[in-house]
């Protein structure tokens, strides 16, 4: 899936364009995680980090860690083999 955010032609942040979608990126797959909507393993993979990357992530922004259930875990092991 892609998705696509129009920005402003102006630059209106002192950083690059590619350091604002990677932000984007991290950010979305945060909060996707943080309301169970996203996997911790699917969370690193939309934010583009490891998972020692996203847990400092979540530390910082005060969001705890959510414990899986079996079949969460389950799902995550299927994603995983059918994505390499």
């Amino acid at each position: 899936m892609e998705v696509t955010i129009s920005f402003p032609n102006k630059q209106f942040v002192a950083e690059s364009p590619e350091r604002v979608a990677a932000k984007i990126r991290l950010y979305a797959a945060l909060g996707l995680y943080q309301t169970g909507e996203l996997s911790i393993g699917v969370a690193c993979e939309l934010a583009g980090v490891n998972r020692y990357v996203f847990l400092d992530l979540m530390e910082r922004e005060g969001v705890n860690l959510r414990t899986q259930t079996p079949e969460e875990l389950e799902a995550e092991l299927h994603q995983l083999a059918v994505n390499g």
